[in-house]
């Protein structure tokens, strides 16, 4: 049996991780706006299907309403709601309170649940938790400030999430500061001090954050070397994620965990403004020579975690850097398009010679979307800065995994989420190319695990990862 996948005619938005984790437009009591179907109607375009060529999850995908409901509707905005369960699901490492992010919650409503209502609210929020934090330390209490300062982190990427969206977009460098100066403050207070290193990358470096287990102590420690794990982000996302989504548990578990900021992510993309690059071996490759270079690493026992659309940028990147002892695509991305459901229309134009009658297209379709869609495929589209919707086709062609996945020898784990809107069944497809040894985890909605990287079950999800991984390593 076939389970029920999301077609393009039902996901009018211009989807990424946050949009569609919240299971919007298909949660509990959402409407399913239609402008951009109008839109593009009136063109003569039909839209990129993002399940054309699926091959059908099992049965367990079709288990009961539960695959079609979110349980947890804060917002009628996908992209707000989405960002409010992540930021709930951060509780389980720390990282979140929930009687502050309810504060949070009630101040956006109070603005009219607007971006610059959601900026200004958890602004606050996190400004009002680093003061907590500044408090504990001159009470001499290293543990709560580190949590205040994690909160504080958790609260502040969202106004970096949303500027593009506020009245005021150019505060992108501001919100990117304010949410990692306290991420660098609660680093500092892990036991044993989280390392920031720097990573050589071609004539500059790449930032980065090695986290060690207890015990470990400066450098590593008695030289022991530890198995060692890659954290790497997707499109929009921050540090203190990758904290949440595995780095916590990997010191908890005895391994060292580095979590870094590439190109288009983070510091370089907001303070240096180094664009994403598709050729994701060249970013891994360096790091993986960084990694081996330490003495404090085992070089024969260094993972790499993909999560959400670093799940694709994993996949390339292991299919030439072979020097991995386990890789792990959360989830599994075969067409990293699809999750912008672009008009098949304009991306064949901007692909077969006609970039400029794309263009003038998108032009016209753009401005008759509804702000949220607008706001989504700006914020998406961002980090790889290109001047043009066809220059923008043009890049996120290079970033499908299909021709790549086979070519990959290390062992891999690939996840697929029940209700998942971005990949959909994706997992599956990416298993099935993979002919190195392989495993599948379908994430399902009756453990609480349903959408697009599990926002509200974040240690379950490392449970089952950290599980399949001791296994390797």
């Amino acid at each position: 049996m076939i389970a029920p996948v999301a077609t393009a005619a039902e996901v009018p938005a211009v989807a990424r991780r946050a949009v569609l984790a919240s299971g919007a437009p298909f949660g509990a009591g959402l409407a399913t706006p239609k402008p951009l179907l109008s839109a593009v109607a009136s063109h003569g375009v039909r839209l990129r299907s993002a399940v054309t060529g699926l091959t059908g999850p099992p049965a367990v995908l079709a288990r009961g309403p539960a695959t079609t409901r979110n349980p947890a509707v804060f917002f009628t905005d996908p992209d707000m709601n989405a960002q409010a369960l992540f930021t709930i699901g951060a509780a389980g490492y720390g990282a979140a309170e929930f009687g502050e992010v309810a504060v949070a919650i009630s101040g956006i409503h109070r603005g009219g649940d607007s971006y610059d209502s959601y900026y200004d609210a958890f602004r606050s929020m996190g400004l009002l938790a680093s003061g907590f934090g500044q408090e504990a330390l001159g009470r001499r209490n290293p543990a709560a400030a580190r949590g205040a300062f994690l909160r504080a982190a958790s609260y502040l990427a969202n106004p970096l999430f949303f500027v593009l969206g506020t009245s005021h977009p150019r505060r992108q460098a501001a919100a990117y500061r304010a949410m990692n100066d306290n991420w660098v403050r609660a680093a500092g207070l892990l036991e044993p001090a989280a390392e920031p290193v720097r990573i050589p990358y071609g004539r500059t470096t790449m930032p980065g954050w090695l986290l060690r287990p207890p015990g470990a102590g400066a450098r590593g420690g008695a030289g022991i070397r530890r198995p060692t794990i890659i954290f790497n982000n997707g499109n929009d996302a921050q540090n203190i994620g990758l904290y949440i989504y595995g780095a916590a548990e990997a010191v908890a578990l005895g391994y060292n965990a580095l979590v870094f900021e590439g190109p288009g992510q983070g510091s370089m993309l907001f303070l240096r403004g180094v664009p994403f690059r598709p050729d994701w071996e060249a970013v891994i490759t360096p790091v993986v020579s960084y990694l081996r270079s330490r003495p404090d690493v085992d070089p024969g026992r260094i993972a790499l975690i993909g999560w959400s659309q670093g799940g694709a940028l994993a996949a390339r990147a292991a299919a030439f850097e072979h020097r991995l002892a386990a890789l792990v695509l959360d989830p599994g991305v075969v067409d990293y398009m699809a999750v912008f459901h672009l008009p098949q229309k304009l991306v064949g134009l901007a692909l077969s010679g006609h970039p400029a009658e794309a263009d003038a297209i998108w032009a016209a379709i753009f401005p008759k979307l509804p702000a949220s869609v607008r706001f989504s495929y700006t914020k998406g589209s961002y980090p790889f800065r290109q001047p043009t919707f066809s220059a923008l086709v043009r890049s996120l062609v290079q970033c499908d995994t299909a021709a790549y996945l086979p070519k990959i020898t290390t062992p891999t784990l690939v996840t697929n989420y029940q209700g998942d809107t971005a990949f959909p069944g994706q997992g599956y497809q990416a298993a099935e190319l993979l002919r190195c040894a392989k495993s599948l985890h379908e994430f399902t909605a009756v453990a609480g695990c349903r959408l697009h990287d599990a926002p509200m079950a974040p240690q379950r999800r490392n449970q089952v990862v950290f599980d399949w991984l001791s296994g390797i390593l």
